[in-house]
């Protein structure tokens, strides 16, 4: 693992790291914390992409509304301002 940004939150990476599993390991890390592109423009497909939120809806207990939220879970920063949305203390250290 590379070293992460200082502002970057335990959950904002744990999120990241969601993403990349749930890609099977086919988007960049580093590029994923950092929100340099959306994870559509990382090359995450659909399924990749419908991992993630089950994941995230499982581990976080939430529920995602993908057609409430459409356009907006295309990165971490995304799904982090959904999920505070949701009730998740997205600022916890």
């Amino acid at each position: 693992m590379t070293d992460q940004p200082a502002q970057t939150s335990p959950l904002h990476l744990r999120v990241a790291e969601m993403a990349v599993a749930a890609s099977d390991g086919s988007l960049p890390l580093d590029g994923v914390v950092a929100g340099t592109a959306t994870f559509a423009d990382f090359g995450m497909s659909s399924l990749s992409f419908l991992r993630l939120i089950d994941s995230l809806e499982n581990e976080f207990g939430i529920y995602v509304d993908l057609e409430e939220a459409a356009g907006t879970l295309t990165t971490v920063d995304g799904l982090l301002r959904y999920m505070d949305g949701q009730g998740i203390d997205v600022h916890a250290g």
